[in-house]
């Protein structure tokens, strides 16, 4: 299954970054828990480091040991991805595209009505999700999108998402940075584990299997400008 830890800071958030970026594959990585990468988004206040784990349990070590050795972490949240959805990169697509979170706050009586909505709705071309799944930690669902600006995100949560009955709050963050700690092998079987199925109808041909969805996100941000007082 997999896990998002999110570690805030006492006060500076690139000690927290430069902790994760040089310590958690030189600590972490064992038969029951895997790195998969790590994220930064703009307004979060947190770096969020992503798990695969055989176990829930199997995080304890990182959490109650490792950490610990982070003085600069003040406190964490720990969220278990509920029936992830990931979805593949499309071969055709903006020649400049950045990484976004959504993370959308409402009743339990309207979980699987936005769930739903989201995994099913017919993206356009500037806009693409990357995964969908329940949190249910600091927010109810998660959303990881890519699309070719923030203009197009903000649009896209505004007149599709808050309009929906039920989403109380929904807020968007762009990703800054991100470090990839698996292979991009080991990242896109567990991609193929959780496929939606709309997306097994997708042709190959179609699919762009060589896109690092972790890393190529910050490159493409770095070499056009993007968010330049982050990077």
């Amino acid at each position: 299954m997999m896990i998002i830890v999110r570690l805030s800071p006492r006060s500076d958030l690139n000690k927290i970054w430069n902790y994760v970026e040089n310590s958690i594959t030189k600590e972490e990585a064992t038969k029951y828990v895997t790195p998969l990468y790590a994220t930064q988004a703009e307004g979060m206040m947190s770096v969020a480091v992503v798990f695969n784990v055989k176990d829930p349990d199997n995080i304890a070590h990182f959490l109650t040991e490792n950490l610990a050795k982070c003085d600069e972490c003040h406190h964490t949240s720990t969220i278990s991805l509920m029936k992830p959805m990931f979805f593949p990169i499309p071969k055709k697509r903006p020649g400049t595209i950045h990484r976004f979170v959504v993370r959308i706050y409402t009743h339990p009586r309207y979980y699987k009505r936005i769930y739903d909505y989201l995994v099913n709705y017919k993206y356009p071309f500037n806009l693409f999700p990357i995964y969908i799944s329940y949190s249910l930690g600091d927010e109810d669902i998660v959303m990881n999108i890519a699309a070719d600006s923030p203009e197009t995100v903000n649009k896209f949560v505004r007149e599709k998402i808050r309009n929906l009955e039920g989403a109380d709050t929904v807020l968007s963050y762009p990703v800054v940075k991100a470090k990839r700690f698996a292979p991009l092998e080991k990242l896109i079987e567990e991609q193929q584990k959780y496929l939606a199925e709309t997306s097994k109808e997708i042709s190959e041909s179609e699919v762009d299997k060589d896109f690092d969805w972790v890393e190529d996100f910050e490159e493409y941000a770095m070499l056009t400008g993007a968010f330049p007082r982050d990077i």
